[in-house]
């Protein structure tokens, strides 16, 4: 006995096919990118002072790409950038002041942000932290590593859009919503909505 889904959505699963890559959890960033030409594409990278965003953003610039470290510590960030430029030979790797956590952080990174930008890396993230709170009471650890404090509330973090000047997406055709009778009972199919006239 197998589950119930929709003519539609079986259809789309028989239509895609695997995404299949040559990479691993063993891949370099500059592998994944090696024969790839970011010339004229301008990168942010969360959190790229320590760790794996200075990977990411050293083969991004290697790549050609002009990279902005956005960090926390721009002591640490502009070590960073400076290290990034010697051994990438790229002098426009900038380092910019974002804590991924405080709203007005968020608002100022952008508000200084001039132009297109092509690639956003989410990469900032803690992780075995002691329990802590940020300064509007979210727990650090979640509010750092899925949370994009923007605006007076929090949204999620991954699959945001950038919010650099770029036109906003078009919005696809509202859709019917499934509403609940008055006796509680609900569709017991997927996508059938009743309503209670």
């Amino acid at each position: 006995m197998g589950i119930w889904l929709p003519v539609t959505v079986r259809r789309t699963l028989a239509a895609m096919s695997l995404i299949t890559t040559p990479f691993g959890f063993r891949s370099t960033a500059a592998e994944v990118v090696a024969g790839i030409d970011l010339t004229g594409r301008r990168a942010i990278v969360t959190g790229a002072s320590s760790g794996i965003g200075v990977e990411t953003a050293r083969a991004l610039a290697d790549a050609g790409a002009q990279v902005t470290l956005a960090v926390r510590n721009t002591d640490a960030g502009a070590r960073t950038a400076a290290e990034i430029a010697a051994t990438t030979g790229r002098a426009d790797v900038a380092v910019a002041a974002l804590e991924v956590t405080d709203p007005a952080s968020v608002a100022a990174f952008a508000s200084t942000w001039e132009g297109p930008l092509d690639i956003l890396v989410n990469n900032a993230g803690v992780m075995m932290t002691p329990e802590q709170r940020t300064p509007h009471g979210w727990e650090l650890q979640f509010a750092t590593n899925h949370l994009v404090a923007g605006g007076d509330e929090p949204r999620a973090r991954h699959g945001a859009r950038a919010r650099a000047k770029c036109p906003p997406p078009e919005r696809p055709p509202a859709r019917p919503r499934c509403e609940t009778r008055r006796d509680g009972n609900r569709s017991a199919r997927p996508g059938v909505c009743l309503t209670d006239a």
